[in-house]
Parts: structure tokens; C-alpha cells; sequence
């Protein structure tokens, strides 16, 4: 085993990993195969009961060593990353290939996490975690292999508690006969821009077509949600079990790289009316029956959360519900970057809009992440300023981070407001004209 340098210890320890210690200073050497087994059987990370903390868990996160290394860290979204990362290194129970860190976490927490080995002189990666403060392209990239949910859409996933349930993306029902059929094309906009954009349309046979049109979901970061994420098989199942209506989903493909999805997604005019005025007529064009404005949403997460927020107060023609997550509350024109801090205090491009825009009917609902830092509290402002107004405006926080798989979660539970199944017609649009501010586990 390699002698590696370690980060300081943690001041609580796994009780299984303490168990394992006091076995191996007894001189039972096969208890770490034991170990292993278990740890197979159970999954992973170790979640343990801390005395006297009810709402928290001990999370211990682990890695087998299977090369010589200088160095484990453990990318866990916004809890080991960033400022941070020190958290995420992990440390090698001597004489075995046991690596391992231990976090207290709170209780309700959703988040995805990588695994990343690095050897000695890694020009990435160094004692205290990333050496640039950016987790991106980070070497030995791993998802772990002993999580239960590795080989799903989001990677290795770490779900404490109950949070709102994943189990339409994790394990979708099979498709029934005649579910529908997805096409791709290209949309020429009046930007003069070309955009590729996917279309599913529910087949005559899906639960509830009798019941009226289906609705319209338009998500922004297309191929993300269809190739990546499996929101058709995953809406289809929430529809199969009666937790939405039939829906539509019509996916607009972003940007390949950073400079190009900041110059779609960055709050940018022009895209809105794309949206509105080119986008919403060729899809409707495809659809058998058109559903009517309040049964048509967007979505979008980060920078297409922005996006989404200045298609509700610039173009409320469009869209009836708009479903905004993490919005991106640094972004400012002329942005080509994100910048490394947000001015403290200062009121963000965003709000400015909130506060100027007409008042407008269409649903807002913004969800955001108990992890996220300055944007938590900026999406706090921006929500109390539109209810001030008389925005419809509805606010989530989540316990997790900037994260695809919290991401999922409110886009099912906000379609399900925005587009209950017949059989719940309260949820749209009055039970949720009163939600104000929620916390949730997400």
C-alpha cells in the first residue's frame, strides 16, 4: 500500500469503521474482506444514527484502493466542493485499502457524488482537494462502484431520509403499447440561429388521454433530459402511476460548450422570443390537440432557470407555469464567465427585473437548494418580491445542492402542480396560489 499523505482526521468516526480498527488491532486481518462483503451487501456510503443528533447521520464515504496513490477525494455537490473541498479528502486506514472521510449531514439531504484517486505530483489535485478551486476535469473521474443507484442516470447518489421520490427516474415503469413517439428537428429562429429541438407526443393509449388535451413541457438543456436523464420513460412512468397528466415534452438543445450555452441561456432577449414566438408555434403544429396556455410550462435549471424567470416576466404570453431551479442569480449582461464572488448586498440583475416587470399571471415556481450559498438567499429576496407584488410566485429549499437528481425531484413535483391528473383538478391552479415558502426534503 502506498504510504500517502492524509488530510487531519475528522472528530467523528464511523462506528463500523471504529469496529473495524479495534478488530485489526486484535490481529484479525481478515476482518477487512469481511468489511468489503458487507459493504457490498449494504451499499454505499455508510449512513449510521448519531447519538443525541437526531437530524443528522454520520455519511461515511469509502474507496477501495486498487493502484498506488498519493491522495482519494470525494466530489460530493456542494458539500466537499469549492471552498469546501478540504472536507472531501479522504484517509487510508493504515495497512489496508480502506479510504475513507466522515461527514455529519443533515437528515432529508439529496446529492451526487464522484471518487477521484490521484497520485503523487497530480498537477489537478493536491492534499486539500482541487488545486485551481474547480472540480471540473478532475482525473480518475469515478462513479462508486458499491452505490446502489451508480449505474442510474444520475451516478452515485446519497439520499438521507426520505426526500421527495426519485423513483420515476431511478426504476421508470415499462412504456405500455402505444405510448408515443419522440422526433427531432431543427428549428430555424427569427435570431437566426438554428436550434435542434426533441418532441415527444403521448400516444392515444397513455392513462388519462380521454381526459383533455395534454399538457406541454418545454425544458431547456434538451439533450441533458432526453439522452442523459430519461425524462420520457420517467414522466410516462409519473403519468402511468396517476401523479400527472399525459404530457408533451419538447426538449431545446443548449450550447456544446460554456461561451455558447452562456450566450443561449444568459438571460438573453432574443432566445425568449424564440421560445414564444418561433418554438411554441412549430410544436403546436405537431401536436393532434394544442393545450391552452396555462397548460403549457417551462423549465430550466442554472442558467436556464435565469432563462426561465425572464421568459415569466418578459414574455407571460407564452408560457402559463414557469418551473425555475437554481436560477442563476450572479449572471449580469455582458457576462461571458461566472465571476468568483457576488458583490454582498448588492441587488442582483435579477431581482432589478422582478421589481420592474409588469404584473403578469403567470405560475412561478422556484425551487433551490439549502447548499447553494449566496444564490439561496438571492431566490429568498427575488420570491418575497414577487409575492409583494402579486406574483404568483411559490418558493422550495431543498436540502441539497446545484444538482441534476434534486433537479428531477421539483420537476416532477412542479409538474404535478402545474399539470395534476384529472382525478386532482385542486392542485391547479388555487391550491397552490397560497404556497408562499416551502422547505422541503429534496
Amino acid at each position: 500500500m502506498s504510504h500517502a499523505r492524509t488530510a487531519a482526521p475528522t472528530t467523528d468516526e464511523s462506528p463500523r469503521l471504529g469496529a473495524l480498527r479495534a478488530t485489526l488491532d486484535a490481529g484479525d486481518r481478515s476482518a477487512v474482506d469481511r468489511f468489503w462483503r458487507d459493504a457490498s451487501a449494504t451499499g454505499t456510503p455508510l449512513v449510521e444514527e448519531l447519538p443525541g443528533a437526531p437530524d443528522e447521520r454520520l455519511v461515511t464515504f469509502l474507496w477501495r484502493q486498487d493502484r498506488p496513490v498519493e491522495g482519494v477525494y470525494a466530489l460530493v455537490n456542494r458539500v466537499t466542493d469549492k471552498h469546501l473541498a478540504p472536507r472531501g479528502m479522504m484517509r487510508r486506514l493504515p495497512d489496508t485499502d480502506v479510504w475513507r472521510v466522515t461527514l455529519r449531514l443533515p437528515v432529508g439531504l439529496r446529492c451526487t457524488y464522484r471518487i477521484h484517486p490521484f497520485g503523487p505530483g497530480d498537477p489537478q489535485l493536491g492534499p486539500d482537494g482541487p488545486r485551481s478551486g474547480s472540480s471540473r476535469g478532475l482525473p480518475d473521474d469515478r462513479s462508486d462502484p458499491l452505490n446502489r443507484h451508480a449505474a442510474g442516470p444520475f451516478g452515485s447518489l446519497l439520499e438521507i431520509g426520505e426526500p421527495p421520490s426519485l423513483a420515476d427516474w431511478l426504476a421508470p415503469a415499462a412504456p405500455s403499447p402505444g405510448a408515443g413517439r419522440t422526433e427531432t428537428f431543427d428549428l430555424r429562429g427569427g435570431d437566426g440561429e438554428t436550434y435542434r429541438v426533441r418532441q415527444f407526443v403521448p400516444g392515444p393509449a397513455v392513462p388519462g388521454a380521454g381526459d383533455g388535451p395534454p399538457a406541454l413541457l418545454v425544458v431547456l438543456d434538451g439533450e441533458q433530459w432526453f439522452d442523459r436523464f430519461g425524462i420520457v420513460p420517467a414522466l410516462a412512468s409519473a403519468v402511468a402511476a396517476g401523479r400527472v397528466r399525459p404530457v408533451s415534452v419538447v426538449g431545446v438543445e443548449a450550447g456544446a460548450d460554456t461561451a455558447a450555452r452562456m450566450r443561449q441561456l444568459g438571460a438573453n432577449r432574443r432566445f425568449v422570443d424564440v421560445l414564444a414566438d418561433d418554438l411554441l408555434p412549430a410544436v403546436r403544429a405537431r401536436l393532434p390537440h394544442p393545450p391552452a396556455r396555462r397548460d403549457t410550462v417551462l423549465c430550466g435549471q442554472s442558467l436556464g432557470g435565469l432563462t426561465a424567470l425572464v421568459t415569466a416576466l418578459h414574455r407571460p404570453d407564452a408560457f402559463g407555469t414557469v418551473l425555475a431551479h437554481s436560477a442563476s442569480t450572479w449572471w449580469r449582461p455582458g457576462m461571458t464567465a461566472r465571476p468568483r464572488a457576488t458583490p454582498p448586498g448588492e441587488d442582483t440583475w435579477l431581482y432589478e427585473q422582478a421589481v420592474a416587470a409588469p404584473l403578469n399571471d403567470v405560475r412561478i415556481r422556484v425551487d433551490v437548494g439549502s447548499n447553494e450559498g449566496t444564490m439561496t438567499g438571492d431566490l429568498r429576496r427575488l420570491h418575497t418580491a414577487l409575492r409583494s407584488r402579486g406574483f404568483d410566485s411559490c418558493l422550495h429549499v431543498y436540502a441539497g445542492g446545484h444538482d441534476h437528481a434534486c433537479w428531477a425531484a421539483a420537476l416532477t413535483a412542479g409538474l404535478a402542480e402545474a399539470a395534476p391528473p384529472a382525478a386532482h383538478p385542486t392542485a391547479h391552479p388555487a391550491a397552490r396560489s397560497s404556497c408562499g415558502h416551502r422547505h422541503s426534503g429534496m
